[in-house]
């Protein structure tokens, strides 16, 4: 049943994203009006199923449509509120057990410290979500608070300093459920009027998701086990506690019109649990419209 579920939401769902609302001659106001932004994300990942063993490593492309739709509020002399909607897939080339969509909310408040547009700012905000996979055990739901401050150059640079916790209640087995803390640093540098540089870094401490074949693991893996084929062979899913995730990424935006920007980057995410390695390379393509 849930499959069917997962199906039609889907399908719902990336019929919304193409039948939303073309975007409009003028420019949108933030504060009191809905805007509505679209973002489509073409992912190539060498170690989907994040393996440390070389040989057992699995590519794919990954296809990533997102729906947000937003409204801020002005609460006081530079304090705001905002809500959000969004939707969000993701569409597997190879792997497609690890399809989904994930609907979801998200709320916060931002204060700015200062009456200049470019001030720095605090903000607090917390996204709750629902992941619909096509394999029941991946079902869940996940709570995302977080904590940034905001520092920004006038059109030159931005930057951001950020704390998030996770946690994911899976609906059908503990070995999909996970905890864990982030702290990240993204930087923007504009190069022109159109074109900019994009770097992140981000560590994670927590449980992570890992998978092996199953003749692999023997005492090798202290964790959680469960035994998946989404990789076609017969692969055991673990789960390892204390886990360590660097993640490191650039990348260049390019303004095509005032609602229009292209992404290009890469990305380099190391895992490091249990006194292994599980290391992924990405290369990531986007466009995200204002609608």
């Amino acid at each position: 049943m849930k499959r069917y579920m997962f199906s039609y939401a889907l399908a719902l769902g990336i019929a919304a994203l193409f039948m939303a609302t073309p975007a409009s001659a003028q420019a949108p106001l933030w504060l009191g009006d809905w805007y509505p932004a679209f973002e489509l994300q073409f992912t190539a990942d060498d170690n989907v199923n994040r393996s440390f063993d070389g040989d057992g490593e699995k590519n794919d492309v990954i296809f990533e449509p997102a729906l947000r739709v937003e409204r801020q509020f002005l609460l006081a002399d530079q304090t705001f509120s905002y809500v959000a909607g969004e939707l969000a897939g993701a569409i597997h080339g190879r792997f497609h057990r690890l399809n989904h969509v994930a609907p979801g909310v998200d709320v916060g408040i931002r204060q700015q410290l200062g009456d200049q547009p470019d001030a720095p700012a605090l903000q607090a905000g917390v996204r709750l979500k629902y992941e619909f996979h096509e394999q029941d055990p991946r079902f869940g739901a996940e709570i995302n608070p977080r904590l940034a401050a905001l520092v920004n150059a006038g059109d030159v640079a931005r930057g951001e300093l950020y704390y998030e916790y996770d946690n994911r209640f899976a609906s059908e087995n503990s070995v999909y459920d996970r905890d864990g803390h982030t702290i990240g640093l993204e930087g923007e540098l504009a190069v022109n009027e159109q074109l900019s540089l994009t770097l992140e870094y981000s560590y994670r401490r927590g449980d992570v998701l890992v998978h092996q074949p199953r003749d692999d693991l023997g005492v090798q893996i202290k964790g959680r086990r469960f035994p998946v084929n989404t990789f076609s062979d017969r692969y055991d899913a673990v789960k390892i506690r204390d886990g360590d995730t660097h993640t490191l990424g650039i990348g260049v935006r390019y303004a095509v019109t005032l609602y229009t920007s292209l992404t290009a980057g890469l990305a380099y995410e190391e895992i490091r649990a249990d006194g292994d390695k599980y290391p992924s390379n990405q290369l990531l393509l986007g466009v995200q419209h204002l609608l």
